[in-house]
């Protein structure tokens, strides 16, 4: 019964140490697992962080290409007002121009008629001379023919 009983021990141990060796597998195993996961929160971490720099990054290009659109926006409507400015303004200068042409083209008309009533005074004061003087009818008819050739 003592041999039944060793045996029986004996055998008890042997499962034992064989449930203690599946239970030391088994802990490795879930030790590595834990390894494998604490890998792949670790990545998943990493991947977050990313994915939050890449937002930050989005939202700053995002902040840069609103602020740039806006200042493109505004030169451009600097630029628009110019130009109308400019455009308007040529428009008046161009008004003032040809105003200024026809003014000198009448000055030059006036100046020309004054310049020809001007020689009619002297024709006329020539032939009031004649007449003073006593000249005939027929020479101051003949003064007046010329005068009026030459006009």
């Amino acid at each position: 019964m003592i041999i039944l009983l060793l045996l029986g021990q004996n055998l008890n141990e042997q499962r034992l140490i064989r449930i203690e060796d599946r239970i030391n597998a088994l802990e490795t195993r879930v030790a590595r697992i834990e390894e494998r996961l604490n890998g792949i929160e670790k990545r998943i971490d990493d991947t977050n962080k990313r994915i939050e720099d890449l937002r930050n990054d989005l939202r700053n290009q995002m902040i840069f290409l609103g602020t740039l659109f806006v200042g493109i926006l505004g030169v451009l409507i600097t630029f628009l007002i110019s130009w109308l400015n400019f455009v308007k303004d040529y428009k008046e200068r161009k008004a003032d121009k040809e105003l200024v042409v026809k003014l000198e083209e009448k000055f030059k008309n006036l100046e020309d008629e004054n310049k020809k009533l001007k020689n009619q005074n002297q024709a006329l004061i020539f032939i009031l001379e004649k007449f003073i003087n006593g000249a005939s009818k027929e020479e101051i008819k003949s003064e007046i023919e010329i005068i009026k050739k030459m006009s």
